[in-house]
């Protein structure tokens, strides 16, 4: 209190002095805005902006970590076969991982024909195949879609001379599924695509020691084989910033894909990183190599043998 009293003496004779009002003035406002602010502090606006940040930031965090999608899953087709092949007819299967509906387009290079769509959703499918013709070769595109519009598509050859069923899986001797994946370029890459050459598909993490220990020796491979009989494509599900810091900081310059959600790695039932898939030209899984190459030789081998 002294003190108060000593701080309005001392303004009182400061107000005598016309070049110290304005500062007086100033002084006095600020006693006045003092509890003002004290009160907005003490009252409940700063929680609640504090909670709002907070929350701002664990919905970013939320975004980040999911990639900002939320996308319903895409399924996937599992155990395709082709049987009961005979003069102008065969039988489709397959099974999906969810319910979905299912549809076979049928080609030839002057057309196409499309079976009816399943009305119901289910997860095993059959479809027949009417209408083929001996000694023609047909290309087969199954389609599954789900209830939300997340669709899967595989494509496969037939031919009606073959002699046993024809099976899709990611099995030694069974046709490599197909799938679609974005490159770190940006660009789509087909399975598919790549009918007449050889294909090393390779499921990796960047946090997988083994991985990084064989990937000198898939880069020797790459760049010693032409590209119109090798194509190596390597799949990872961790975000494309992450894959491409990976890729760039070891020199490494074969396709690189991502998968969201690890469908395909789920697709070829890939338990463990690194595992490779060694498909020949025809589209047949021939070798699968579970764990890193020790060296280049072990994958020239595995490729001289499809």
């Amino acid at each position: 209190m002294l003190e108060n009293e000593a701080e309005e003496r001392s303004e009182a004779k400061e107000k005598d002095n016309p070049d110290k009002k304005e500062e007086v003035v100033k002084k006095a406002r600020r006693r006045r805005r003092e509890p003002a602010k004290k009160r907005i502090l003490a009252g409940p606006w700063p929680k609640i902006a504090i909670a709002a940040i907070v929350l701002c930031l664990v919905l970013a965090v939320v975004l980040i970590a999911t990639g900002g999608s939320s996308a319903p899953s895409v399924p996937v087709i599992r155990d395709v076969s082709i049987s009961d092949i005979v003069q102008s007819s065969a039988v489709v299967t397959w099974t999906t991982s969810e319910p979905a509906t299912g549809q076979v387009t049928v080609c030839t290079s002057e057309n196409c024909t499309s079976t009816k769509i399943d009305e119901g959703l289910f997860m095993n499918h059959t479809t027949a195949l009417t209408d083929i013709q001996p000694n023609t070769r047909y290309q087969l595109t199954i389609v599954s879609k789900t209830e939300k519009g997340a669709e899967a598509r595989i494509t496969l050859d037939l031919n009606l001379n073959a002699k046993t069923t024809i099976v899709v899986g990611p099995e030694v001797g069974n046709i490599a599924p197909d799938f679609t994946l974005t490159a770190l370029n940006g660009k789509q890459v087909t399975l598919s695509q790549f009918k007449g050459k050889a294909v090393m598909v390779n499921f990796f993490d960047t946090t997988c020691p083994a991985c990084e220990t064989e990937m000198p020796f898939i880069q020797s491979v790459y760049d010693t084989r032409p590209r119109d009989e090798l194509e190596i494509l390597a799949i990872s599900g961790e975000r494309a910033q992450m894959v491409q810091s990976f890729m760039d900081t070891r020199g490494l310059k074969f396709t690189t894909l991502t998968d969201p959600g690890s469908v395909i790695k789920n697709m070829y039932h890939v338990a463990s990183y690194p595992s490779t898939f060694f498909v020949n030209s025809d589209g047949v899984i021939k070798s699968i190599k579970a764990g890193a190459f020790n060296n280049q030789v072990e994958i020239e081998t595995l490729l001289n043998a499809l």
